[in-house]
């Protein structure tokens, strides 16, 4: 049987379109299409790829051989298929991932709502006055107290939630067949989408209404307890759409391990993008620094901050998702 011919097989046994495999393996559905009707041949990285996703051998798609069209799955050796995982351990992986996809959002909304201790406290504190003597001070320490302790929370519930996944760190180098665990996970899957979906709408809506405070305040010119209470409210609504959308986002991504390869960057790439990312950060630091000492009328040193990090974004997004594999 030809390479394309088997190809085909495999794509067509496991209910896939041409479309669905080519985004598996991250190429066009007309190069697909060319596979399947040997006008082209992939190449070594793309077969592997191939027989990791089906679950079968690299020798098997290189081999020649004649098996029949409507081939069944135990048709291939059972020495060619990738395991497949215990139930026991896939449940208690998916038990663990629904608590530990809420610590991780809780950690994320926690530092993000840590600040509006600070501008509440403050605000209060401007609202008693000086007339009450030492109070409006003890209020604004509690603030910053609260803040710090906020934060500390944050960090111990980042580091437990670290240590409830140690157990299923072999699951992360992905040596099971993903076809098979799919299928399983089908209902998991629509449950999830049917649950968490609408968590991005709400996060998107609370999102927007976040900057309504901050935009009143800008317009409205508020007196400093004003501003504070905005922007309190600012950070507070802002912190409730980080935990909606993070728990969204770290769920699918735990429950991608199960169902999709996940890419990586290369050794060397990946060692070039960590020294890469130090080097700009003491540069940005370094501009940061010239800007605000000796340019302070010409160019606001801010910017340099908020242009970094939106360089930065756009570069690691592009630069990971061009060089993964």
């Amino acid at each position: 049987m030809r390479l394309g011919q088997k190809i085909a097989d495999l794509r067509k046994k496991n209910n896939l379109s041409q479309e669905d495999l080519a985004e598996e393996m991250n190429v066009s559905r007309q190069a697909v299409s060319k596979w399947e009707s040997d006008q082209s041949i992939p190449d070594i990285e793309k077969i592997v790829n191939l027989s990791e996703f089906f679950g079968v051998t690299t020798d098997y798609l290189l081999k020649n051989g004649t098996p029949s069209f409507e081939f069944k799955s135990e048709d291939i050796a059972t020495e060619e298929k990738m395991p497949v995982l215990s139930d026991d351990l896939v449940q208690k992986y998916l038990f663990a991932v629904k608590r530990n996809s809420k610590l991780r959002a809780l950690v994320a909304a926690l530092v993000v709502f840590s600040p509006v201790c600070i501008y509440f406290a403050g605000a209060l504190a401007i609202f008693l006055g000086p007339r009450n003597g030492q109070l409006p001070f003890i209020i604004s320490l509690i603030g910053y107290a609260t803040t710090v302790v906020t934060i500390a929370i944050a960090l111990g519930l980042l580091v437990y939630s670290i240590f409830n996944m140690r157990e299923f760190t072999q699951l992360k180098e992905q040596n099971f067949d993903f076809i098979e665990e799919k299928k399983r996970l089908t209902s998991t899957i629509q449950e999830f989408h049917q649950t968490k979906d609408k968590y991005v709408v709400f996060a998107c809506v609370l999102g927007v209404l976040s900057i309504i405070s901050p935009m009143i305040d800008g317009f409205s010119h508020f007196s400093s307890m004003g501003s504070l209470i905005a922007w309190g409210i600012f950070f507070l609504i802002l912190s409730i759409a980080l935990y909606l959308l993070a728990s969204y986002v770290f769920y699918k991504n735990y429950l991608s391990i199960l169902i999709k390869r996940k890419k990586h960057l290369p050794t060397n790439l990946h060692k070039l993008f960590i020294y890469g990312s130090w080097f700009y950060l003491f540069v940005v630091l370094g501009l940061y620094y010239i800007f605000s000492r000796y340019f302070v009328d010409m160019f606001s040193a801010s910017n340099i901050l908020y242009l970094g990090i939106i360089s930065y974004c756009l570069f690691t997004y592009f630069f990971i998702k061009e060089k993964a594999e």
